[in-house]
Formats: C-alpha cells, structure tokens, sequence
C-alpha cells in the first residue's frame, strides 16, 4: 500500500486534538505518518501532541503563516505518494484513508480525492447534516459545497467526479501537485486563507487532472467559526474571501470559459454594489486586488 503523509495546521487548536487523533487512530490497512505545521499556538496545542502524540512530526513556526504556505511546507519535505490535507477541526471515519486511496490508485489522472463530510453525523435513525460532497462552480463562477446543509437520506449517493474537494479534508497525489506548482507556490501563498483549495482544484482540472469523491470514506468537520462568530472575524473572513475570489478568476479564467465570462462579470458587478451599499468594510477587498 502507498504510503501518506496526514498534513495538519494548527493555530491554538487545543480543543480538537482529542477527536482529531481519535479519527487518525481509527485508519487501518495504509502507510502513514502525521505531519503538525503550527502557526505558532498559545493554547498549548504543541504541549498536547508532545505528550499523547508522540508518533506525529511537528513544524513549529515562529508567527502564524495562515493555510497556504504553512500547507506548503508540508508538502515540502513530503516523500510519500499522497497527502492529505486535513483541518484540526474534523474526525475521519474507520478507513477513511483506505478508501480513497485505494479509489486514486483505481485512477492513475485522479489529482485529488475526498470523501462525505458532514457537519452532524448520522446517529442511530436520525439523519445527519452535510457539510461538503465536493466543489462545484456555477455559470457565476461562485464555488459551492455539494449538498452543504442538506439532510441526509436513504437514497442519498454523492456524485463520484466533482469540480475539486474542500481543503477541509483532501487527498491529493504528489506528483499531481509537483507539476501544477508555480512560483506561488502548490498553494498560491498570496491567498493566506480562504478559496486557496478552490484555487488549486481549478489549476488541476486545466491541467488534464480529476477530482472524485469515495462514498464510502466518511469525515466529521466540526467547523471553528459559525453564526455565533464575532463580528470583526466575520468581517476579516468576508474581505479575505471576497478578494481571493477575484484573484481566483483573475488567474484561472481561460478562453475555454468564455461562455460563462457575461455571467461572471453581471454577477460580480452585482456583488460590488450591494458590498458598496450594505458592507462598506468588504471593500477593502477590492481595493487590495486592483491597487
């Protein structure tokens, strides 16, 4: 079996360390070591792992670099054939591991590879709730989860080819990565945080490479934020967001999309008069890409 290299950022994420690793112990049947990028945590996140995590490799940074180029120095000193990028906020299911990469090794163009995510798991007769079966871009070129907030059911089968995977939980294939990696890096690191997954799965798709989905691989993300956030993080969330979408279209919009460019264009121009009318603040997100 191939091996895998499990990344994780952590940035003060004392209160998931527990369920994370409990997930991690539950992978049987393939090769992997863990790999702790942390962006410098104050909760004693590092103090956790040390002592009940022993097994797992940490990189310790001296200031918080956010996702993408913390990520990236995973996959920097990655010798395995996959990684998978992984939140400190989420629980694999038994095998999880297993099942997608067994799927990848099926298909030799899969660049990336996920499984369900849910935000409420299954218990019991109770239904859960999804969080993610995937990206999918709209003709507006707005990147959605599949199936986000939607109810399970018996008939539920998630679509096995999809746009990209959520950054959440991904698998991807190394050498896949290696040959879309630019100067900005496998993650473009001027994005930070927030549509760098997105980003990615759009440069591995032009360049020839698949995304699927294993239904049979199962992961919990208990999301950090919510609707209870304060507002400055929402906002902060808001004006990263907004501008890494448009740096987004900037980069990966080819003459091969043409036929959604009215839409995009009517539809982001529509986005920047309601934020000039209703969220003066997240013009700021227009002002760092065009400045």
């Amino acid at each position: 079996m191939q091996g895998i290299q499990v990344q994780i950022v952590t940035w003060n994420s004392l209160a998931h360390m527990e369920r994370l690793f409990r997930g991690l112990r539950k992978q049987k049947g393939v090769n992997f070591k863990i790999v702790i990028i942390d962006n410098l945590s104050q909760d004693g996140t590092l103090d956790w792992i040390k002592k009940n995590a022993p097994e797992a490799t940490i990189i310790s940074n001296s200031q918080n670099l956010g996702f993408a180029k913390a990520h990236n120095m995973g996959f920097k000193i990655c010798s395995e054939k996959y990684a998978l990028v992984l939140n400190p906020d989420t629980e694999l299911g038994e095998n999880f591991l297993l099942e997608t990469v067994n799927l990848m090794e099926s298909y030799k163009n899969i660049g990336s590879c996920g499984g369900v995510l849910y935000k409420k798991a299954p218990k019991n007769d109770e239904n859960g709730i999804f969080d993610s079966c995937g990206l999918k871009m709209t003709i507006y070129g707005k990147i959605v989860d599949i199936n986000e907030n939607k109810v399970q059911n018996a008939k539920f089968e998630p679509k096995i080819d999809v746009f990209g995977i959520s950054g959440a939980c991904v698998m991807y294939r190394i050498s896949a990565l290696n040959k879309i990696s630019d100067k900005n890096g496998i993650f473009d690191e001027r994005f930070g945080s927030y549509k760098e997954d997105v980003d990615l799965a759009w440069r591995l798709k032009k360049a020839g490479f698949s995304a699927k989905i294993s239904a049979k691989a199962i992961c919990y993300h208990e999301r950090q934020f919510g609707a209870g956030e304060k507002k400055e993080k929402n906002d902060i969330r808001k004006i990263l967001s907004r501008r890494n979408h448009i740096l987004m279209l900037k980069k990966n919009l080819s003459k091969k999309d043409a036929f959604k460019i009215p839409f995009i264009f009517f539809y982001e121009i529509a986005k920047f008069f309601h934020s000039a009318l209703f969220e003066r603040n997240v013009l700021k997100a227009y002002k760092d890409i065009f400045k």
